[in-house]
């Protein structure tokens, strides 16, 4: 009985790593920070309020429950993963549903409602990735709040870096903290709000990053085999192993979550995002758009780090598909074992 239930053990873990292999390659942003999830960048601090208002909820997809027998756990996760297969990892379908894909550096707004009186008070970033020297910009939104006053920490050892006091506007209160090169790449921002005399604390988590690279442009783009290939110009100011990603658009519909990965060294290099035939509807036209690049780490003592864009999008007209490829992917071994390990589970009494 105690081996049986080893077994069982063993086998849910597997299948847990394989959800987890599933989500990492659909999700752009690979972010390791909590669940504060991916925007737009909103440039002006009065956008930020409308642009709340405007962000539609997404269904989430539900996570598979501990009640149900490892069989039905490993055949959700086997049909996800054979859908997923039919695309090349770097070339993954992208639809409206897709929220975190299409907002990658959305800062969730922090926000709580006070038991006394029922006034509901939030906290709003324009993101959650940040990189030096940017400045932060914080609102405070809320009814009945007589001051806030700031502080900026860093998160892992709660030092505190500076304190703000927050100034009143009509979109609430207002503070922009300045960039600073020595902040560490974990910051805490902890707002106490004043709400009718009662000091309301409002915390968040963000990533601040020093400068590693910055992507600065594009070339047209090129068919090569299977794929249409789009050169993307990087200026890179620390060496190292960089991912990339954009999201690609015809007509201001969105098609394919596009990634690639690359060693670079220090000046301006280039990196090919490929977006496969599979993907690729019937047209000539197309738009390149939410870039980000992140410089990974390559060992456990070294963190990971965001760098950014100074493009928002690049547009190519006449774009000649006609000599494509249109041979279908072909999952490799590892993937076509993985399928055949879950199709073996899902088939368990």
């Amino acid at each position: 009985m105690q081996k049986n239930k080893i077994v069982v053990g063993l086998v849910a873990i597997s299948c847990i790593s394989i959800w987890y292999f599933l989500g990492s390659k659909q999700n752009i942003v690979n972010q390791s920070h909590k669940s504060i999830k991916a925007a737009n960048v909103i440039n002006q601090v009065d956008e930020m309020e409308s642009s709340q208002e405007t962000i539609p909820e997404t269904n989430k997809p539900m996570p598979t429950s501990f009640d149900q027998s490892v069989a039905e756990s490993a055949k959700i996760i086997a049909i996800k993963y054979e859908q997923t297969i039919k695309f090349p990892p770097y070339s993954q379908p992208l639809s409206l549903n897709d929220f975190s894909l299409l907002n990658p550096n959305y800062f969730e707004p922090v926000t709580m409602v006070t038991q006394d009186n029922n006034a509901k008070i939030s906290m709003v970033l324009e993101k959650y990735h940040f990189v030096a020297p940017e400045v932060i910009k914080v609102l405070i939104k809320g009814s009945n709040i007589y001051g806030v006053k700031l502080k900026v920490q860093d998160a892992d050892t709660r030092k505190t870096l500076s304190n703000h006091t927050m100034q009143s506007s009509e979109d609430g209160y207002l503070a922009q903290i300045k960039g600073n090169s020595d902040y560490p790449a974990n910051l805490q921002i902890t707002a106490l709000v004043n709400v009718n005399g009662d000091e309301i604390p409002l915390v968040a988590q963000i990533n601040y990053n020093q400068k590693s690279a910055a992507i600065i442009g594009g070339s047209k783009p090129f068919v090569e085999n299977a794929d249409l290939v789009f050169p993307i110009d990087i200026k890179v100011e620390r060496a190292g192993l960089y991912r990339v990603r954009a999201n690609l658009f015809s007509g201001g519909q969105p098609i394919a979550s596009l990634v690639s990965e690359a060693k670079l060294e220090v000046g301006q290099k280039q990196a090919l995002l490929r977006a496969h035939q599979s993907v690729l509807p019937n047209t000539s036209e197309f738009e390149l758009a939410t870039f980000t690049i992140e410089k990974r780490s390559t060992h456990p003592a070294e963190l990971s780090r965001f760098g950014n864009s100074e493009i928002e999008k690049l547009v190519f007209d006449d774009v000649d598909l006609s000599g494509i490829n249109k041979t279908h992917y072909q999952p490799n071994e590892n993937e076509r074992k993985r399928l055949m390990f879950l199709k073996g589970m899902a088939n368990q009494d």
